[in-house]
């Protein structure tokens, strides 16, 4: 890879490279460097191959990144990614990437996170999704959107989960038993998210279903956003709903009732009540199931030995986290109506 970011730093006159190329830890679709030249620090983000192969990616990144742009424009705090030559995705060879200026900063995780962080991002995700009003022909989330882009909506979920628990043991033995004993559980999570998306109220917005703590630097207390490729105009509710979850410590199976609160009362001051069927629509918290689905393909199918464990230990993990969201599924759903309402 050496010869690919000395090429990318002399694309863009970056300087030379003063140190190797540092691996950033993150997430499992994409790959990050640290660049440290004789002009600065920067930050490449790989984008997955696979990912881009789809016919649609290039799309879905071109309107991101006008969301993006909407973002840096009403002052909310992100890292954005560089614009060269009028754009920010760039591609050398057959890889396509984003370069950032590093930017330090912590992202935090379990018992680090406290109510204080949560109510921060609450307000902050409100004024994310509020964002369409201040363009001037919009009063709120609920309206349509000026822009030419089209809302998306989520698709139901129709994975056949016993047949993906026969390709496991075919291709799998280490997941197979795990996936095996959690039929019955994925083919009732996979009927409450879908019979939640069909009570979803028409409500349109910037979303970003990618912000939990992984994907937030904080300096000094306050937060920088940074992986906006997931950005789209679509529905508040699921953002809300996993978000508050995840932030209250649903990625590592753990449910803290004040964390989950002040989320949920930050998004309210700022956003105003939400009237929805929080008991049907707490079923969105399983949209875990997607990854699951994507964990498994790469635990049977991956040809490279590390991303096949990757598959493998996400499958196991992704797995204890819908039991784990079963088990606060009811009580979620009454503190949703009495927070929002």
């Amino acid at each position: 890879m050496q010869p690919f970011f000395t090429d990318v730093c002399a694309r863009w006159q970056l300087g030379s490279l003063a140190e190797a190329p540092e691996p950033v830890s993150g997430g499992y679709m994409h790959k990050m460097f640290r660049l440290t030249t004789t002009s600065g620090c920067y930050a490449i983000k790989l984008l997955n191959p696979e990912v881009m192969a789809r016919p649609t990616a290039l799309d879905h990144y071109r309107r991101a990144e006008a969301l993006e742009n909407l973002l840096e424009t009403n002052g909310l705090p992100i890292v954005p990614a560089m614009r060269l030559e009028g754009k920010k995705l760039q591609k050398l060879g057959e890889r396509y990437y984003y370069l950032f200026r590093w930017v330090e900063g912590k992202a935090l995780s379990g018992q680090q996170i406290t109510p204080e962080h949560c109510g921060i991002i609450g307000g902050l995700l409100a004024k994310q999704h509020s964002i369409m009003a201040s363009t001037g022909r919009e009063q709120g989330c609920s309206q349509p959107v000026p822009e030419a882009q089209e809302a998306s909506r989520p698709e139901p979920f129709t994975f056949d989960w016993p047949i993906l628990a026969r390709s496991a043991e075919e291709s799998c033995p280490a997941i197979a038993p795990a996936l095996r004993q959690a039929l019955p559980l994925l083919e009732e999570a996979q009927n409450a998210y879908n019979h939640a998306l069909g009570v979803l109220p028409e409500l349109r917005c910037i979303c970003n279903g990618d912000m939990d703590p992984k994907n937030v630097l904080w300096q000094q207390g306050q937060p920088l956003v940074i992986d906006l490729e997931c950005l789209a105009l679509g529905n508040p509710i699921p953002d809300l709903v996993q978000l508050s979850l995840i932030w209250a410590g649903g990625d590592v199976n753990r449910f803290d009732r004040q964390c989950f609160a002040a989320f949920l009362a930050a998004y309210r001051r700022q956003a105003g009540p939400q009237r929805c069927d929080w008991q049907a629509l707490t079923g969105l918290g399983y949209a875990w199931l997607d990854w699951l689905n994507y964990s498994v393909y790469r635990a049977c199918n991956e040809m490279d030995a590390a991303l096949r464990q990757t598959g493998i230990e996400q499958t196991l993990e992704t797995l204890e986290r819908i039991r784990f969201h079963r088990s606060i599924l009811p009580e979620a759903a009454q503190l949703f109506g009495t927070a929002l309402l």
